[in-house]
C-alpha cells in the first residue's frame, strides 16, 4: 500500500485478509487486557503529611513490578489512583468517593489515620470493596466489616502495655496521660493504665484536648503542674509541637514519652522545635521488622541507606502485593472475590515468599504461599486484623 494514498474500506479487507490466522486470534486476548483499578487514600499534608509520599513511593515501586512482570489474570496491568486525604476526615472521604465513583477501584488501601479510616469505611463497604489500613483504632475492624477490611498495623490497644513498658524503663511511678481526643489514641490510654499499675505504677491524672487548638497552654499545665515522674504525651505532630514547647517554656521537670508517630514524623519535630526542646523527649514507636530479610530488602529497593527507619511505607508496600497474590488466587478481580484469598496467600501454612513477582509465579504454579511483608508478618485474625504487634522505644 503506497504512502500518501487514502485508506478505503477494500483496503482494510485486504489487509485482514493478509494477516496470519494466529494474529487474528490474538486480536480478542489484547482486547480483553483491561487496567484492574486499585486506590490509595494517603496524607501529603497536616499533621500525618510526612508519611504519605513514602507510602506512595512504595505502592507505586509494587505496581510496577507486577505489571512488568506480564501483570494479573492473563496480562492485565493494574492501575493505581491515588488521593491527598490531608489527614481529614472529610477530605478522606471525599477521595475516597472519587476513587469508587469515578476510578472504580476494587481496592481503597493506605489511610494513615484511624479517623479517615473509620469515616470512610461505611463508604467502602456499601460499595462491596475492599479496604486496607495502616491505622490502630479497634474500631477500624470491629462490627460487621463483610470480611473486606484488613489492617497492617497493630491494635492500638496493644500500644497501651508498650508505653507503660518504656515507663517502668525510665523509673516512672507516677504518670499523666495528655492525650488527644482521637479513636486510635482512646483505645490506648486503659490498656496502658492496667499495665502500669500492674508494674508497680500509677496513673494520676488523664488530661484530653481536641486536635488543632489554637493553644495547648492550660492542657500542659494541667498535665505537668502535679510534678508526675512523667507524662505520657498521645498525640500528632502539629499538636505534639506545640505542646513540647509549651512544656519547656513552663520549665516543668516531669519526663516525656510521647508517640513517635507523631512526635518525630521522620525527623519533622526536631526541624519544628529544635534540640533543645526536643532533648530528652522519650519515643515509642511501632516498628517494622527492622532485621528481617524482607524489610532489608525494602529499604534497598527504595533507594535508602541501610537501617532506615520506615514507619509505614512497608505497610503501603504490602497492602499492593497482598492484592495482587489474592486476584491471582482468585483469579479474580472482583473485591468480594478476591477477599477471601487474602487470607490464603497470607497465612500460614504455605512457602514463605516475600517477593510479590515470586509468589504469582508460585500461586499460578499452583503452589501455596505465605506472604512475609515487608512492614509486618502479614498474618490476619478472621476480622482482618494482623495477628502480631511489633513496638520499639528510643
Amino acid at each position: 500500500m503506497s504512502h500518501g494514498l487514502p485508506l478505503t474500506r477494500r483496503h482494510v479487507v485486504a489487509g485482514l485478509a493478509s494477516l496470519p490466522a494466529a494474529a487474528l486470534l490474538r486480536r480478542p486476548a489484547a482486547a480483553q487486557a483491561a487496567e484492574i483499578p486499585i486506590g490509595m487514600v494517603l496524607p501529603f499534608s497536616g499533621a500525618t503529611g510526612p508519611y504519605g509520599p513514602d507510602m506512595k513511593k512504595a505502592a507505586e515501586m509494587v505496581v510496577k513490578k507486577v505489571n512488568d512482570a506480564g501483570g494479573l489474570l492473563g496480562g492485565r496491568p493494574l492501575k493505581l489512583f491515588i488521593e491527598d486525604s490531608e489527614t481529614n476526615p472529610t477530605v478522606g472521604v471525599t477521595g475516597t468517593k472519587k476513587l469508587l465513583e469515578v476510578n472504580k477501584v476494587e481496592l481503597v488501601g493506605g489511610f494513615w489515620g484511624s479517623p479517615i479510616a473509620l469515616a470512610a469505611k461505611p463508604i467502602i463497604l456499601a460499595a462491596d470493596k475492599v479496604q486496607m489500613v495502616s491505622c490502630a483504632a479497634n474500631a477500624v475492624t470491629e462490627g460487621d466489616t463483610k470480611g473486606l477490611v484488613f489492617r497492617f498495623q497493630a491494635k492500638s490497644t496493644s500500644w497501651g502495655p508498650a508505653g507503660a513498658k518504656v515507663m517502668e524503663k525510665i523509673g516512672a511511678k507516677t504518670a499523666v496521660v495528655l492525650a488527644q481526643q482521637n479513636p486510635f489514641v482512646v483505645a490506648m490510654i486503659e490498656p496502658f493504665k492496667a499495665e502500669f499499675a500492674k508494674l508497680g505504677g500509677k496513673v494520676t491524672e488523664v488530661v484530653m484536648y481536641n486536635p488543632d487548638q489554637p493553644s495547648y497552654r492550660s492542657e500542659v499545665e494541667k498535665a505537668f503542674g502535679g510534678e508526675p515522674d512523667a507524662v505520657f504525651c498521645l498525640s500528632l505532630l502539629t499538636d505534639f509541637v506545640s505542646i513540647a514547647k509549651e512544656a519547656y517554656r513552663g520549665g516543668f521537670k516531669s519526663k516525656i514519652v510521647a508517640l513517635s508517630i507523631g512526635a518525630d514524623a521522620e525527623g519533622k519535630f526536631l526541624q519544628a522545635v529544635g534540640p533543645e526542646v526536643a532533648n530528652g523527649i522519650y519515643h515509642l514507636q511501632p516498628a517494622p521488622p527492622l532485621e528481617s530479610a524482607s524489610y532489608k530488602k525494602f529499604v534497598k529497593e527504595m533507594g535508602a541507606p541501610a537501617g532506615t527507619v520506615f514507619l509505614f511505607a512497608g505497610n503501603a508496600h504490602d497492602q499492593i502485593c497482598a492484592t495482587a497474590l489474592a486476584m491471582e488466587h482468585a483469579k479474580s478481580s472482583d473485591a468480594k472475590t478476591w477477599a477471601k484469598s487474602v487470607f490464603e496467600v497470607c497465612n500460614p501454612p504455605g512457602e514463605e515468599v516475600d517477593d510479590v513477582v515470586k509468589g504469582l509465579e508460585l500461586i499460578r504454579a499452583g503452589k501455596k504461599i505465605k506472604f512475609v511483608g515487608a512492614g509486618a508478618t502479614c498474618d490476619f485474625d478472621a476480622k482482618g486484623t494482623r495477628s502480631t504487634a511489633r513496638s520499639s522505644s528510643r
